[in-house]
């Protein structure tokens, strides 16, 4: 059994799966595996630095270097950044910016992919079922299931989502947006109610369980854009949807006037709630320009308080997106963000044929580049770009392998070269 459970194509599961997050502790989410997401990412850098060592492959591509930059340089220098603003010990930085090691993800899934040799469609059902999955674990912790860790394995960040959504979990967010994107692109090509009824499930796990009102409006967004030279399809999703959303609330019509009253409380807190995120913004201005806009790092909750006691306790730099990024490395944020933005439309160009799957990791990457200044891809991103390079890289030699057979099998067996051949 353990055989099994270690053969590659079945790591090369466990490790999208745990991507997700949907086993870990998080901020949001007081229940999970003591310790999973450290030992998880403990063995993530391990497997990095063996196939840095003694795997040849590793250096055939500029994506490596590219990796660890974003995945090594970048948290290291933060953390050095705050040591050297603030005193912070190098460990507390390097803790507060763990979730970027999570780009050396890539290493292992490229080494993964080379050995199982998958087509699109196989990565496309992993991640699929992990996206269900995340889902599965998502609703059972709201609808308290899954109940939470009698003692948590350190200090968490408590955000005050206030009493409109008091049950509000990013569990599996990024997983499920894109299961969305996938399945928006096979009911673009033929209209399935299979496909159709599981986008609604993630859009209901949406709704009810990520809460997120900029999710939301991506989703829409990427919507029409998958759609708009196929209005035929959009009208064909549109109308069975509606037939199936129509016949839910003939049987719950209490729910839907529920949820209409929370849409229309959504709307006016996104209106008249107060600007949090604004001040944090005009803080994170006011420190940099004070700093003479040189990078401050970012500090851990675990020394001293982190930002909560420095600033106020809604001050958070993954709220921010790219001024989290200003604040952490200051004037040396355009650089980054170019080799980041350029570097990955590079290495997504390099595959001409797309799937369902690799058209949804590019759509996901270009709304969060939109996104930037909601969300941090940077220092955030790594659990699903990493392994979204890792597919990129992996079917653009695979496609350019394919593409090289095939020249070399057309002018081997071109009759005049033939003919050249015998009268040789």
């Amino acid at each position: 059994m353990l055989k099994n459970l270690l053969a590659y194509r079945n790591l090369l599961f466990i490790v999208i799966f745990l991507n997700t997050g949907a086993l870990f502790l998080s901020d949001d989410k007081k229940s999970g595996i003591l310790f999973l997401r450290e030992v998880y990412l403990l063995g993530v850098v391990a497997a990095a630095f063996m196939l840095c060592l003694i795997w040849r492959r590793v250096y055939q591509s500029k994506a490596a270097l590219w990796i660890l930059l974003f995945g090594v340089f970048i948290p290291v220098f933060s953390a050095l950044l705050a040591y050297l603003n603030f005193g912070q010990p190098l460990i507390y930085g390097l803790l507060e910016e763990r979730r970027s090691l999570a780009w050396l993800s890539f290493f292992l899934v490229l080494f993964l992919l080379i050995k199982t040799k998958p087509e699109q469609k196989h990565i496309e059902a992993f991640f699929m079922t992990s996206a269900v999955l995340a889902t599965v674990v998502g609703f059972m912790y709201y609808f308290s299931i899954i109940p939470d860790n009698a003692i948590p394995s350190f200090a968490k960040d408590v955000k005050d989502t206030g009493d409109l959504r008091p049950n509000r979990y990013r569990i599996g967010a990024g997983a499920v947006t894109l299961g969305a994107y996938i399945l928006l692109y096979r009911l673009r090509d033929r209209l399935s109610l299979k496909s159709l009824a599981l986008l609604l499930y993630f859009a209901a796990y949406l709704w009810l369980v990520v809460q997120t009102r900029s999710t939301m409006l991506i989703w829409a967004l990427a919507a029409v854009w998958v759609f708009r030279k196929r209005l035929d399809s959009a009208a064909k999703v549109l109308v069975t949807a509606g037939i199936l959303l129509g016949m839910s609330y003939l049987l719950f019509p209490e729910f839907y006037a529920m949820q209409y009253e929370k849409l229309l409380l959504m709307y006016d807190e996104a209106i008249n709630s107060p600007g949090v995120r604004d001040d944090t913004i005009a803080t994170i201005l006011d420190a940099q320009a004070r700093n003479n806009h040189i990078g401050m790092g970012a500090l851990s909750l675990q020394w001293n308080g982190g930002f909560g006691a420095l600033y106020d306790p809604h001050f958070y730099l993954s709220d921010v997106g790219i001024i989290g990024v200003y604040y952490r490395f200051g004037f040396l944020t355009p650089l980054i963000a170019l080799i980041f933005y350029g570097g990955f439309i590079y290495f997504m160009r390099q595959v001409p044929n797309k799937s369902p799957l690799l058209k949804a990791f590019q759509l996901g990457f270009w709304f969060s580049m939109i996104n930037m200044f909601m969300s941090n891809s940077i220092m955030y991103g790594g659990d699903t770009l990493g392994i979204t390079l890792a597919c990129f890289l992996y079917f653009a030699r695979m496609q350019a392998s394919e593409a090289a057979q095939k020249q070399y099998e057309r002018v081997n067996h071109d009759p005049v070269h033939y003919r050249h051949y015998k009268l040789e």
